[in-house]
This record gives C-alpha cells, sequence and structure tokens, in this order.
C-alpha cells in the first residue's frame, strides 16, 4: 500500500448528520440538523465513490470518532478507499502526519501549523474549507492564517467567490493592523482555491411522471398545484426570512389564479419559531397554501423534490455561503427562485436556470455590531438578527420572478432543464473530487519543492526555559556535576510506586533497572550531559533524557556538586 494521498481530520460532527439539540447545550450551537454536516456528509460520500485512490488515512481526536467513518467506509457500496488508516491528532502534532496533505472540514486548525513548525517545518501541507464565516471564531481562524505560521504549501478552499472576498476582507483587515501596529508587510501565506459544494446526480435527478404523481399523492399535493419548494432549516434571525417568498407565492397565486401551493420542507430550533412561521404564513401568504414537511428526516427531504415544480430560496443572513439546495435543486430539474447573495450568484445562471433576486443593505444599518459581538454584549443569534434586519430582499421582484414561472409550465420546463444541464455540467461531486485532488497534488508538489526551516518553538508562547528563564535560583545545564545521594538506591522503589511522586511520567524515563544503574554509576560524580548521553544510548533520548535527570534531582535521587581546580565537591 502507497502512502496515502490526503489525511482527512475526522469528527462526526462535521461528517455526520445530527438532529434534535447539541451534544452540550452548554457550549452553545444551533438546534437541529445543520447544513455544513450534510455537505461533509456528501463530501465524504463522494469522495469514498470518486477519489482515485485506493487509500486514505485519517487523523482523529481520539479513537472512539473514527467509529462513523469505519461504518462509512465499509458500507459504502461503491468505494474505492481499499485501506483505511486512522491515526490519532497527538502523533501528527509531534510532527509525524500519515500524508502529505491533511484537509480539515473547516478552515485548517492553526495548532497544527504551530506544532509543524515546531516539529516537522515542512513535513506536511495544511488544507481546509469555508462554512458559516460570520461566527467570532472562524474569523478569528482566517485571522491566523495571516499570524500562525502557515506556508505557501497550505491552502483554503473557499466555496464561492463571495466566500473568497469575504476571506481576502477579514485576512487584510487584519494585516493592515498588524502592519499599522508593528510594520513590516504581513501577508497571507496559504492559497485561496475557489471550488464549490457538489451534488449526487443520480441521487437528485428530474422524475419520471409515475414518481412524480407518487410523491405529490405522498405529501398531499393536488394535480392542479403548482408546488412552490422551499428546503431548509427554519430560522429567520440565521437562515431566511419568509417574507419575501411568502409574498411572492401569495402574489403570484393571486395574479395568475393558479393554485400555488408552498411547501416549507425545513426544521425550526423550538416550538415558538415553527409557530412564528405557522403565523406569518396565514398573514403575508393569504393566497397561496403554505405546508410545512420535517425536512429534517432525510427520507422527507428526498420525497420533496420528485413533487416540485418550482424552487425558492431567498437567504438573507450572513451565516449563508453557498447554497447546497440551489444545486440540488437544479440537478432535479427545477428552475430555482434565489436570492443575489453570497454564493446564490455563482449557482443561478439569471434568466436562463432560474432568477437571481436583487438584495439590499443600507450602509450604517449595523454600525457597531461587530464590536458588541466581541465585546460580549450581544450573542451570536442578536448579531444575525441585527444584520438580517439590515438586509432587504426584493419581494417584489421574487414576486415577479414566481408569477412568471408559474404562469408558464413551458419556462418551468426549459429553465429545469437549463438548471439539469449546469448542475451536470459544473456542479457533480465527481468534479469536485477532481478539483480537491487536483489541489492536494499541487500542494504536495509545493511542499516537495519547500526548503525546510529549522524548527522552532512557537512564538506565541516560546518554551517555558524562555518564558520563566527568571523564576529559579539557577538553571542547570550539560556542563553541571551531580552526584547519586547517599541513600538513592533504597528510596528509588518506593519514589517510583508512589502517585505523589509521578507526575507527567510519560515524558521521562520510569524503568527501575535503568535508573538504579543510572544512580549506581553516579556514585562518582558525573555532568549532566554524560548523563543524558548515556540514557539515549539506551533509548531514552532528547528532552526524555534531561526530564529523567530532572526527577532525580527534584526528589533527592541526585545532587548537584561544585566543580573546583581539585575536581567536584
Amino acid at each position: 500500500m502507497t502512502t496515502p494521498p490526503v489525511a482527512l481530520y475526522y469528527d462526526p460532527d462535521a461528517y455526520v448528520e445530527r438532529t434534535g439539540p447539541p451534544p452540550d447545550p452548554r457550549a452553545g450551537g444551533a438546534r437541529g440538523l445543520m447544513g455544513r454536516q450534510v455537505a461533509g456528509r456528501e463530501f465524504l460520500d463522494a469522495y469514498l465513490a470518486h477519489g482515485t485512490a485506493d487509500a486514505l488515512a485519517a487523523v482523529v481526536r481520539d479513537r472512539r470518532r473514527a467509529a462513523p467513518l469505519l461504518a462509512a467506509c465499509r458500507a459504502h457500496p461503491a468505494a474505492r478507499v481499499r485501506h483505511l488508516r486512522v491515526v490519532g491528532e497527538a502523533a501528527v502534532l509531534a510532527g509525524d502526519a500519515p500524508a502529505p496533505v491533511l484537509h480539515f472540514p473547516n478552515p485548517p486548525d492553526a495548532r497544527f501549523a504551530w506544532a509543524r513548525r515546531a516539529a516537522n517545518p515542512a513535513g506536511f501541507a495544511l488544507c481546509g474549507v469555508t462554512h458559516t464565516l460570520a461566527t467570532p471564531a472562524a474569523a478569528a481562524a482566517l485571522c491566523d492564517l495571516v499570524a500562525a505560521p502557515f506556508e505557501p504549501f497550505d491552502a483554503l478552499v473557499c466555496t464561492s467567490r463571495a466566500v473568497e472576498a469575504t476571506v481576502r476582507a477579514v485576512t487584510g483587515s487584519y494585516r493592515d493592523y498588524l502592519a499599522d501596529r508593528f510594520g513590516g508587510a504581513p501577508a497571507l501565506r496559504p492559497r485561496l482555491a475557489v471550488i464549490p459544494l457538489g451534488v449526487n446526480p443520480d441521487r437528485f435527478r428530474p422524475p419520471t411522471p409515475a414518481a412524480r404523481a407518487a410523491a405529490r399523492a405522498a405529501l398531499g399535493v393536488e394535480p392542479d398545484e403548482v408546488l412552490v419548494l422551499c428546503v431548509g432549516r427554519l430560522s429567520h434571525h440565521a437562515k431566511a426570512h419568509p417574507f419575501p417568498a411568502y409574498h411572492a407565492a401569495s402574489e403570484a397565486a393571486r395574479r395568475t389564479g393558479a393554485k400555488v401551493h408552498l411547501l416549507m420542507a425545513g426544521w425550526a430550533a423550538n416550538p415558538a419559531v415553527a409557530a412564528a412561521f405557522r403565523d406569518g404564513a396565514r398573514l403575508l401568504a393569504p393566497s397561496a397554501r403554505v405546508t410545512f414537511a420535517d425536512g429534517q428526516d432525510a427520507a422527507v427531504r428526498a420525497a420533496v423534490w420528485p413533487a416540485a415544480d418550482i424552487a425558492v430560496s431567498l437567504p438573507d443572513s450572513v451565516q449563508e455561503t453557498f447554497g447546497l439546495v440551489v444545486v440540488e435543486a437544479m440537478a432535479s430539474g427545477l428552475p430555482v427562485v434565489g436570492s443575489d447573495w453570497d454564493g446564490y450568484r455563482d449557482l443561478i445562471a439569471d434568466g436562463e436556470t432560474g432568477f437571481l433576486v436583487p438584495t439590499r443593505m443600507v450602509r450604517g444599518a449595523t454600525a457597531g455590531a461587530s464590536e458588541r459581538l466581541l465585546a460580549g454584549l450581544t450573542n451570536y443569534d442578536h448579531f444575525l438578527a441585527e444584520c438580517g434586519q439590515a438586509v432587504a430582499v426584493d419581494a417584489a421582484a421574487a414576486a415577479d420572478a414566481l408569477t412568471l414561472l408559474v404562469a408558464d409550465a413551458g419556462l418551468r420546463a426549459a429553465q429545469g432543464a437549463a438548471g439539469r444541464a449546469r448542475a451536470e455540467a459544473h456542479f457533480t461531486w465527481e468534479r469536485v473530487v477532481r478539483a480537491y485532488e487536483a489541489l492536494w497534488a499541487e500542494q504536495a508538489a509545493e511542499l516537495g519543492r519547500a526548503a525546510a526551516p529549522p524548527a522552532a518553538a512557537p512564538a506565541r508562547y516560546p518554551s517555558p526555559e524562555r518564558v520563566f528563564a527568571a523564576y529559579p535560583t539557577a538553571w542547570l545545564g550539560d556542563a553541571e556535576w551531580v552526584a547519586a545521594a547517599p541513600d538513592a538506591l533504597p528510596r528509588l522503589a518506593p519514589l517510583l510506586a508512589m502517585p505523589l511522586t509521578n507526575l507527567a511520567a510519560a515524558r521521562r524515563c520510569t524503568d527501575p533497572v535503568v535508573l538504579a544503574a543510572l544512580l549506581e554509576a553516579a556514585v562518582e560524580p558525573a555532568s549532566i550531559g554524560s548523563m543524558a548521553a548515556g540514557l539515549a544510548a539506551g533509548g531514552v533520548g532528547g528532552g526524555a533524557a534531561r526530564a529523567t535527570v530532572a526527577w532525580l534531582l527534584k526528589y533527592g535521587l541526585l545532587t548537584p556538586v561544585r566543580v573546583t581546580p581539585a575536581g567536584p565537591t
């Protein structure tokens, strides 16, 4: 088996669809299924199916977290991966990477960049992908791309051009701050690559007439209704306010006289939000029939696409970045009415595969929002709500677009066919996986050309010897002399057995035979350097040898001796 070309940093939270409350409510986080989990599961499924290598490595915080990945590899019907190696992250942080490139399901973790600098500066490349960039943690991760020791052979995948612009805005602002504060010319070293999310065109495809009829019957859709489908989390502050979709559906029904049925296939964080969406539908969409389906259920999500005539997705949240539902709708042969917002404008060909609805923000309407968020004067949900209330999705334009599609079945068919063709040409997961593999290959090649700088301690937290240099009375180096205490040998065994005297034991030698031999030899004074060399010869090298000498000194088994012209005293 050859070395895997890539190691995936695997955490179930990024690759497994979860419903209900977050695992640890005290840590915060949204309730219910998250779009990044859907995208992560789809990406993993696609890589197992379309990745060209027969070997894959996974890096995990602990091996228990690898269980869903092992199950996915065993159960995948078309997996090309025949060899999966699972390693703990501690090994990689120590400089031993199982593959040339380590890929994260989020921006690359700066911990690994710092650890690499200390242990193996050109040992492996780091890669990651963006999802939401609105959280303070996400912004801090982008700033780390400038300040942490990332290199030109590292990469961040941006899922859209708008995301790339956001990354450059955040990192550019931070670079300007660093330059103003400290001078010089700080730079964003990792490359930015724009690679979209994808869709499985076999899973999402235009339905046969029989499949369409069955799906509509199962959902209670009347034969003469035009079904407008909206799929996604029901969150009016963090995803998409329903007002423009409700208004558009109602206006399309009123203007055309058609029976417009708006199906909201989603899920809410709590019953109050679900009730607000239902109450809003009665008030804001009086001319349309609005129903709800549980979009957390994968079977429901699969069933709604073949029943639909049109897809609508009108986000207004800064938390959005791409729009996976748009490519799923296009692959399903549906025209899409979507916001001209973030990554959506990369997906919808306006007037060809659907319509882009203009969005507008008022300058100054969010003044101080970021400062309040960072200072803890507001929380993330309120920050999103404040930003969302400053975004106007053109409800009149949405109504115009939806009216055209509701009124013209031929236009629906033409735009749906064009959307399917666009999805097959640009957004299949197979194409996405090929783009990732090309990026990883380029990173590995650049890694091979990179001159390895010398290893160095973390600049933000140098070694204790440097940070705490002023603490002790004296520092003992390799030239200092020590000798065994007279009672060292009988005291050794009790000290090795006592929990009180065995902290951090994994960082030194604890073999009683080796230690007894060392103490026996130290009846005659010896330098710390010579003791460390002797331990190294027995397989205890580097810092572990000196940590062993330090432990022996700490508990009085060795004592310092002075060197005089006549010899040690």
